[in-house]
Protein backbone atom coordinates (compact mmCIF):
# COMPACT_ATOMS: atom_id res chain seq x y z
CA UNK A 1 0.00 0.00 0.00
CA UNK A 2 0.99 3.44 -1.21
CA UNK A 3 1.99 5.72 2.15
CA UNK A 4 0.38 9.37 2.07
CA UNK A 5 3.07 12.60 2.69
CA UNK A 6 1.94 15.78 3.96
CA UNK A 7 3.84 19.00 3.54
CA UNK A 8 6.31 21.02 5.76
CA UNK A 9 4.62 23.16 8.21
CA UNK A 10 5.57 27.25 7.22
CA UNK A 11 8.79 28.15 9.15
CA UNK A 12 7.69 29.35 12.58
CA UNK A 13 7.64 33.74 12.09
CA UNK A 14 8.49 35.96 14.46
CA UNK A 15 5.51 38.25 14.41
CA UNK A 16 5.67 42.11 15.66
CA UNK A 17 3.60 44.86 15.52
CA UNK A 18 6.00 46.73 12.93
CA UNK A 19 6.05 43.80 10.56
CA UNK A 20 2.26 43.44 11.03
CA UNK A 21 1.95 47.10 9.48
CA UNK A 22 4.74 46.86 6.64
CA UNK A 23 2.97 43.61 5.18
CA UNK A 24 -0.38 45.72 5.61
CA UNK A 25 1.39 48.42 3.41
CA UNK A 26 2.77 46.60 0.92
CA UNK A 27 -0.40 44.77 -0.17
CA UNK A 28 -2.40 47.73 0.00
CA UNK A 29 0.08 49.56 -2.00
CA UNK A 30 -1.03 47.75 -5.27
CA UNK A 31 -2.11 50.06 -7.91
CA UNK A 32 -5.02 48.20 -8.86
CA UNK A 33 -6.04 47.90 -5.10
CA UNK A 34 -6.10 51.63 -4.63
CA UNK A 35 -7.84 52.17 -8.05
CA UNK A 36 -11.11 49.71 -6.34
CA UNK A 37 -10.34 51.17 -2.71
CA UNK A 38 -10.49 55.16 -3.61
CA UNK A 39 -13.83 53.71 -6.22
CA UNK A 40 -15.18 52.35 -2.70
CA UNK A 41 -14.82 55.09 -1.09
CA UNK A 42 -16.62 57.33 -3.51
CA UNK A 43 -19.29 55.29 -4.23
CA UNK A 44 -20.72 55.32 -0.19
CA UNK A 45 -20.11 58.37 -0.29
CA UNK A 46 -22.68 58.79 -3.39
CA UNK A 47 -24.42 55.96 -1.33
CA UNK A 48 -24.67 57.80 2.05
CA UNK A 49 -25.90 61.15 -0.16
CA UNK A 50 -28.69 59.31 -2.10
CA UNK A 51 -29.81 57.60 1.61
CA UNK A 52 -30.51 60.51 3.39
CA UNK A 53 -32.15 62.22 0.69
CA UNK A 54 -34.28 59.47 -0.57
CA UNK A 55 -37.11 60.29 2.12
CA UNK A 56 -37.30 64.11 1.08
CA UNK A 57 -37.30 62.93 -2.69
CA UNK A 58 -40.33 60.41 -2.66
CA UNK A 59 -42.20 62.77 0.26
CA UNK A 60 -41.82 66.04 -0.95
CA UNK A 61 -40.51 65.95 -4.83
CA UNK A 62 -42.67 63.45 -5.59
CA UNK A 63 -45.43 63.64 -3.01
CA UNK A 64 -46.03 59.51 -3.07
CA UNK A 65 -48.13 57.84 -0.52
CA UNK A 66 -47.06 55.87 2.12
CA UNK A 67 -48.10 52.62 0.14
CA UNK A 68 -46.45 54.06 -3.02
CA UNK A 69 -42.89 54.32 -1.32
CA UNK A 70 -43.83 50.59 0.19
CA UNK A 71 -44.17 49.35 -3.36
CA UNK A 72 -41.02 51.17 -4.20
CA UNK A 73 -39.27 49.50 -1.81
CA UNK A 74 -40.27 46.24 -2.91
CA UNK A 75 -38.60 46.74 -6.21
CA UNK A 76 -35.62 46.35 -4.84
CA UNK A 77 -36.03 42.36 -4.92
CA UNK A 78 -36.64 42.54 -8.59
CA UNK A 79 -33.09 45.13 -9.35
CA UNK A 80 -31.19 42.30 -6.93
CA UNK A 81 -32.62 39.58 -9.33
CA UNK A 82 -31.51 41.71 -12.75
CA UNK A 83 -28.35 42.72 -11.15
CA UNK A 84 -27.23 38.92 -10.37
CA UNK A 85 -28.33 37.79 -13.28
CA UNK A 86 -26.47 40.51 -15.71
CA UNK A 87 -23.13 40.13 -14.08
CA UNK A 88 -22.17 36.96 -15.78
CA UNK A 89 -23.20 37.61 -19.18
CA UNK A 90 -22.14 41.22 -18.65
CA UNK A 91 -18.48 39.61 -17.40
CA UNK A 92 -17.83 36.73 -20.12
CA UNK A 93 -18.44 39.39 -23.02
CA UNK A 94 -16.99 42.35 -22.02
CA UNK A 95 -14.56 41.51 -18.38
CA UNK A 96 -14.93 42.54 -15.31
CA UNK A 97 -13.44 45.99 -15.78
CA UNK A 98 -14.90 47.35 -18.97
CA UNK A 99 -18.83 45.81 -18.03
CA UNK A 100 -18.33 47.83 -14.31
CA UNK A 101 -17.54 50.85 -16.46
CA UNK A 102 -20.40 50.75 -18.97
CA UNK A 103 -22.69 49.30 -16.31
CA UNK A 104 -21.95 52.14 -13.71
CA UNK A 105 -21.86 54.78 -16.73
CA UNK A 106 -25.82 53.73 -17.73
CA UNK A 107 -26.86 53.53 -14.55
CA UNK A 108 -25.04 57.26 -13.47
CA UNK A 109 -27.08 58.45 -16.75
CA UNK A 110 -30.11 56.94 -16.17
CA UNK A 111 -30.34 57.73 -12.44
CA UNK A 112 -30.92 61.65 -12.68
CA UNK A 113 -33.26 60.99 -16.17
CA UNK A 114 -36.63 61.45 -14.09
CA UNK A 115 -35.58 64.39 -11.43
CA UNK A 116 -34.40 66.42 -14.56
CA UNK A 117 -37.74 65.76 -16.37
CA UNK A 118 -39.33 66.83 -13.63
CA UNK A 119 -37.09 70.00 -12.85
CA UNK A 120 -37.79 70.80 -16.72
CA UNK A 121 -41.40 70.32 -16.40
CA UNK A 122 -42.14 67.25 -18.91
CA UNK A 123 -43.55 65.03 -16.52
CA UNK A 124 -47.26 64.89 -15.45
CA UNK A 125 -48.06 66.78 -12.10
CA UNK A 126 -47.26 64.64 -9.12
CA UNK A 127 -50.31 62.28 -8.23
CA UNK A 128 -50.57 61.00 -11.50
CA UNK A 129 -50.43 57.38 -11.80
CA UNK A 130 -47.99 57.53 -14.76
CA UNK A 131 -45.49 59.33 -12.04
CA UNK A 132 -45.47 56.34 -9.81
CA UNK A 133 -45.13 53.87 -12.20
CA UNK A 134 -42.72 55.20 -14.16
CA UNK A 135 -40.29 55.62 -11.05
CA UNK A 136 -41.30 52.14 -10.55
CA UNK A 137 -40.26 50.55 -13.54
CA UNK A 138 -36.84 53.39 -13.89
CA UNK A 139 -36.00 52.63 -10.00
CA UNK A 140 -35.28 49.18 -10.42
CA UNK A 141 -33.87 49.38 -13.59
CA UNK A 142 -31.42 51.61 -12.52
CA UNK A 143 -30.58 50.10 -9.28
CA UNK A 144 -30.51 46.56 -11.17
CA UNK A 145 -27.36 48.31 -12.63
CA UNK A 146 -26.12 49.49 -9.97
CA UNK A 147 -26.03 46.37 -8.10
CA UNK A 148 -24.56 44.40 -11.32
CA UNK A 149 -21.79 47.15 -11.24
CA UNK A 150 -20.88 46.55 -7.50
CA UNK A 151 -21.03 42.52 -8.15
CA UNK A 152 -18.44 43.20 -10.69
CA UNK A 153 -16.43 45.82 -8.35
CA UNK A 154 -16.31 42.86 -5.57
CA UNK A 155 -14.90 40.27 -8.81
CA UNK A 156 -12.17 42.79 -9.27
CA UNK A 157 -11.52 42.78 -5.80
CA UNK A 158 -11.33 39.22 -5.29
CA UNK A 159 -8.80 39.07 -8.74
CA UNK A 160 -6.08 41.14 -6.44
CA UNK A 161 -5.71 38.34 -4.16
CA UNK A 162 -3.85 36.79 -7.00
CA UNK A 163 -1.26 39.22 -8.14
CA UNK A 164 -0.95 40.40 -4.49
CA UNK A 165 0.40 37.01 -3.94
CA UNK A 166 2.72 37.00 -7.10
CA UNK A 167 3.95 40.58 -5.32
CA UNK A 168 4.17 39.79 -2.01
CA UNK A 169 4.65 35.83 -1.71
CA UNK A 170 1.53 36.32 0.77
CA UNK A 171 -2.44 35.51 0.14
CA UNK A 172 -4.14 38.68 1.48
CA UNK A 173 -7.67 38.34 0.76
CA UNK A 174 -9.25 39.23 4.07
CA UNK A 175 -6.80 42.50 4.38
CA UNK A 176 -7.98 43.38 0.98
CA UNK A 177 -11.75 42.75 2.06
CA UNK A 178 -11.14 44.21 5.13
CA UNK A 179 -10.18 47.28 3.89
CA UNK A 180 -12.55 48.14 1.18
CA UNK A 181 -15.37 47.53 4.13
CA UNK A 182 -13.63 50.11 7.08
CA UNK A 183 -13.63 52.61 3.96
CA UNK A 184 -17.35 52.47 3.21
CA UNK A 185 -18.14 52.39 6.55
CA UNK A 186 -15.90 55.24 7.38
CA UNK A 187 -17.11 57.54 4.91
CA UNK A 188 -20.81 57.41 4.49
CA UNK A 189 -21.48 59.69 7.01
CA UNK A 190 -19.60 62.22 5.11
CA UNK A 191 -22.60 61.80 2.45
CA UNK A 192 -24.90 62.31 5.16
CA UNK A 193 -22.91 65.80 5.70
CA UNK A 194 -23.53 66.45 1.52
CA UNK A 195 -26.92 65.90 2.15
CA UNK A 196 -27.32 68.19 4.96
CA UNK A 197 -25.25 70.95 2.69
CA UNK A 198 -27.98 70.42 -0.43
CA UNK A 199 -30.72 70.77 1.87
CA UNK A 200 -29.12 74.08 3.08
CA UNK A 201 -28.93 75.17 -0.30
CA UNK A 202 -32.20 74.73 -1.31
CA UNK A 203 -33.52 76.67 1.37
CA UNK A 204 -35.29 73.64 2.62
CA UNK A 205 -37.59 74.59 5.56
CA UNK A 206 -37.51 71.91 8.61
CA UNK A 207 -40.11 69.96 9.91
CA UNK A 208 -43.38 70.91 7.36
CA UNK A 209 -45.93 69.27 5.66
CA UNK A 210 -45.24 68.83 1.92
CA UNK A 211 -48.27 71.09 1.18
CA UNK A 212 -46.43 73.63 3.33
CA UNK A 213 -42.76 73.54 1.02
CA UNK A 214 -42.68 76.12 -1.10
CA UNK A 215 -42.16 75.35 -4.78
CA UNK A 216 -38.82 77.10 -5.30
CA UNK A 217 -37.09 74.97 -2.10
CA UNK A 218 -38.56 71.72 -4.15
CA UNK A 219 -37.25 72.55 -7.72
CA UNK A 220 -33.46 73.86 -5.91
CA UNK A 221 -33.54 70.37 -4.06
CA UNK A 222 -33.39 68.79 -7.35
CA UNK A 223 -30.96 71.03 -8.85
CA UNK A 224 -28.23 70.87 -6.24
CA UNK A 225 -29.01 67.17 -5.75
CA UNK A 226 -28.11 65.98 -9.70
CA UNK A 227 -24.83 67.53 -10.77
CA UNK A 228 -23.41 66.88 -7.20
CA UNK A 229 -24.04 63.36 -7.20
CA UNK A 230 -23.49 62.61 -10.76
CA UNK A 231 -20.19 64.95 -9.92
CA UNK A 232 -18.95 61.85 -7.33
CA UNK A 233 -19.97 58.61 -9.80
CA UNK A 234 -18.39 60.62 -12.39
CA UNK A 235 -15.09 61.08 -10.78
CA UNK A 236 -15.75 57.29 -8.76
CA UNK A 237 -15.82 55.98 -12.47
CA UNK A 238 -12.73 58.06 -13.38
CA UNK A 239 -10.52 56.32 -10.48
CA UNK A 240 -11.87 52.82 -11.82
CA UNK A 241 -10.55 53.38 -14.92
CA UNK A 242 -6.80 52.71 -13.36
CA UNK A 243 -7.28 49.20 -12.91
CA UNK A 244 -5.37 47.16 -14.58
CA UNK A 245 -5.87 43.68 -14.33
CA UNK A 246 -7.73 41.87 -17.03
CA UNK A 247 -8.69 39.05 -17.87
CA UNK A 248 -5.54 38.01 -19.57
CA UNK A 249 -3.58 38.56 -16.92
CA UNK A 250 -5.66 37.47 -14.41
CA UNK A 251 -5.09 34.03 -16.31
CA UNK A 252 -1.07 34.59 -16.41
CA UNK A 253 -1.30 35.51 -12.64
CA UNK A 254 -3.15 31.93 -11.99
CA UNK A 255 -0.40 29.88 -14.63
CA UNK A 256 2.05 31.75 -12.65
CA UNK A 257 0.97 30.57 -9.02
CA UNK A 258 0.62 27.44 -10.19
CA UNK A 259 4.50 27.14 -12.18
CA UNK A 260 5.43 28.99 -8.82
CA UNK A 261 3.65 26.19 -6.21
CA UNK A 262 5.39 22.99 -9.12
CA UNK A 263 7.95 24.07 -8.88
CA UNK A 264 8.69 24.19 -4.88
CA UNK A 265 6.35 21.48 -4.66
CA UNK A 266 9.46 18.52 -5.10
CA UNK A 267 12.08 20.51 -2.83
CA UNK A 268 9.22 20.40 0.03
CA UNK A 269 10.37 17.67 2.63
CA UNK A 270 7.92 15.51 3.59
CA UNK A 271 6.47 13.40 6.44
CA UNK A 272 5.56 10.06 6.35
CA UNK A 273 1.55 10.20 7.23
CA UNK A 274 1.22 6.03 6.79
CA UNK A 275 -1.47 5.30 9.42
CA UNK A 276 0.90 2.31 10.22
CA UNK A 277 3.73 4.52 11.09
CA UNK A 278 4.86 4.97 14.52
CA UNK A 279 6.48 8.27 15.75
CA UNK A 280 9.78 7.03 14.88
CA UNK A 281 8.96 5.57 11.59
CA UNK A 282 9.63 1.49 12.94
CA UNK A 283 5.51 0.88 12.37
CA UNK A 284 6.13 1.04 8.46
CA UNK A 285 8.65 -1.15 8.66
CA UNK A 286 7.20 -3.72 10.92
CA UNK A 287 4.24 -4.07 8.58
CA UNK A 288 6.30 -5.26 5.19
Amino acid sequence: MGAGHLNQAPPKRNITLRLIFKEIFETLSNRAFLAVFLAAILGAVALGLKASLHLYFVSYFWEFTASETGYLSLGIFVSAAIGFALAPVATRHLGKKRAAIILGMVALLAHPIPICLRLLDLLPPNGDPFIFWFNLIFGIVDLGLIICFNILVASMLADLAEQSELETGRRSEGVLAASITFAKKSVQGLGILIASFVLYLASFPRQVDASAVPDEAIWSLGAYYVPIVTGIYLVMLAVLMNYNISRESHEENLRELKMRAAASSPESPKYDAHPDAGSDGKGAAAGK
